[in-house]
């Protein structure tokens, strides 16, 4: 009687991987088929980044009106009496005690805001991930790696963020400073730091998309580790 030999698994072929602006392509054109959902998400994300930038700005904003009511050339004394007393009567702190406290509390409410963002977003990319169940399921079927399906879903976000992001700092920035010479008038421009301004712009921007790429790491991750079968059995 002879033996049926046992069956022994034959070699994978040469895996094909998808460059990485192939995943570009697909996540763009997966923003512009959801759209409603895209804009919900950059909406939350040009708001905390919108009030981020106000904030910072309009301190960089009154810690130069403060500097220059203090130590401003003589010739302007009047402007200077002036300026100090529509600070004062708009209730902008002038002790350091004070300056600290409003300084505190405003971290505070940037940090809130951010936190809202951040959950909104990964709320937001989880329900994407749910939506996209059988589109994941036929991708990967077709040989998507995980790698790719991670990319995918980073980049999307990526690419809300970056949007969002530039919006909410130039609404942020020109609302402080809309903001800050109707309470102020044009001596609020006096002495300003640009150097500062300039680098709160800057962080503002780092954090926004940093915000929007961490906010979708968990839902690309669980993305990729779907099993094909079971993704398409889900009902949708």
């Amino acid at each position: 009687m002879t033996s049926i030999p046992a069956p022994t698994s034959s070699p994978v072929g040469r895996q094909i991987k998808l460059p990485i602006s192939k995943a570009a392509e697909i996540a763009w054109q997966s923003l512009r088929l959801r759209l409603a959902r895209s804009l919900l998400v950059t909406s939350g994300i040009v708001l905390a980044l919108a009030f981020l930038m106000s904030i910072l700005t309009t301190e960089v904003i009154i810690d130069s009106m403060r500097r220059w009511v203090l130590a401003g050339p003589p010739d302007q004394s009047l402007a200077r009496q002036q300026l100090a007393a529509k600070m004062q009567a708009k209730g902008v702190a002038s002790t350091p005690q004070e300056i600290a406290d409003a300084r505190i509390q405003s971290r505070w409410l940037v940090a809130l805001a951010l936190l809202v963002a951040f959950v909104g977003i990964l709320n937001a990319m989880l329900m994407s991930v749910t939506e996209r169940f059988r589109e994941i399921g036929t991708m990967k079927c077709l040989g998507a790696l995980d790698g790719f399906i991670v990319k995918l879903f980073l980049l999307e976000s990526l690419f809300q963020g970056v949007v969002g992001t530039v919006a909410g700092v130039t609404l942020g920035l020109a609302l402080s400073v809309v903001a800050v010479v109707a309470s102020y008038g044009r001596d609020a421009w006096h002495d300003v730091l640009v150097a500062q301004l300039l680098f709160r712009i800057l962080v503002c921007l780092i954090v926004g998309i940093a915000l929007t790429v961490a906010g979708a790491v968990y839902p690309a991750w669980q993305a990729a580790r779907m099993q094909p079968i079971e993704a398409m059995r889900v009902e949708t």
